[in-house]
């Protein structure tokens, strides 16, 4: 059977509910019900930030107050041209973000928690989504005829894709949304590539895998790989210094509290093993710049 693709059209017009017009914050309600607003995860007070997303009742004032800065500053900064008037929503940038850009910025370096319950969750998060696994390369053909699936350049300005095979260079396009986000802002504050290690695996690949590598999951059953849905990508630690990383981990740490995806690290082999959740397109299409990708 085909996957089922789910769609929601919304318009500028009022909603009406019950023969009502309905208020500010009934809206936003239906809006986030629609998966056309992330609400932002919590971020610890003692977290820096470098972007704020409008809720309801922010001003510029209070928005530039709570950050320690000025109206003025935060206008220039996002060069806003009606200042008084702020969508819910919008995501602003802050001035932390040119101390991020320069490393100024101390973040908390924690390596990602890891669970024993992470694969089960993975897999139960796959089929909420509706997401088919793939069977092997004559799958994979059709899924990329269909949409479902789509290709990823072995080199970019902001990533490489190392050891996977042709063929095999593809994932979801949430997935491939994400790389590109994630690759760009690291590349602008880094000045350096991210590695990808692992993008979408057939059933035949990952039992060739687990056969070479007892760590690597089965290709069946509730604990099975989600590299097989197309979701799931693998990025290297290897070449990377300890603020990259650390800022990874900030970064992964605050997509994942939006549910935006899972993200596990892995230290026999030194990476970061992330399956993205089909949402992320929404979170991605709210971004002014991918420089504030889990910014706030």
């Amino acid at each position: 059977m085909g996957e089922r693709e789910t769609i929601a059209f919304v318009t500028e017009r009022p909603i009406l509910l019950r023969g009502r017009r309905s208020g500010p914050a009934v809206r936003l309600a239906v809006l986030a019900l629609a998966g056309l607003v992330i609400a932002p995860g919590a971020v610890p007070a003692h977290e820096p930030v470098w972007c704020h997303t409008v809720g309801l009742g922010d001003t510029l004032w209070s928005i530039a107050e709570r950050h320690d800065t000025s109206p003025g500053h935060l206008t220039d900064l996002n060069g806003l041209e009606r200042p008084d008037v702020l969508r819910v929503g919008t995501m602003l940038r802050l001035p932390t973000l040119v101390r991020l850009a320069t490393g100024d910025l101390e973040l908390d370096g924690t390596p990602l928690p890891a669970d024993p319950g992470d694969l089960r969750a993975e897999n139960r998060a796959a089929d909420r989504q509706k997401l088919s696994r793939v069977r092997n390369l004559s799958a994979v053909r059709r899924f990329v005829q269909a949409g479902l699936l789509v290709r990823i350049a072995a080199q970019t300005r902001t990533y490489w894709v190392e050891g996977v095979q042709p063929p095999l260079r593809v994932a979801r396009p949430w997935t491939k949304r994400f790389i590109e986000q994630l690759g760009h802002a690291f590349h602008s504050l880094h000045d350096e590539r991210l590695k990808i290690t692992s993008l979408t695996r057939t059933v035949h690949v990952q039992r060739a895998l687990r056969r070479h590598n007892g760590n690597a999951a089965p290709a069946r059953g509730m604990l099975r790989s989600t590299h097989l849905t197309g979701a799931s990508v693998d990025i290297s630690k290897a070449p990377l210094k300890e603020r990259q990383v650390g800022w990874l981990r900030v970064v992964l740490r605050r997509l994942e509290r939006r549910r935006l995806l899972r993200a596990t690290e892995e230290f026999q082999q030194p990476h970061f093993h992330v399956m993205v959740h089909r949402r992320y397109l929404t979170y991605a299409s709210q971004l002014p710049s991918p420089l504030l990708i889990g910014g706030c």
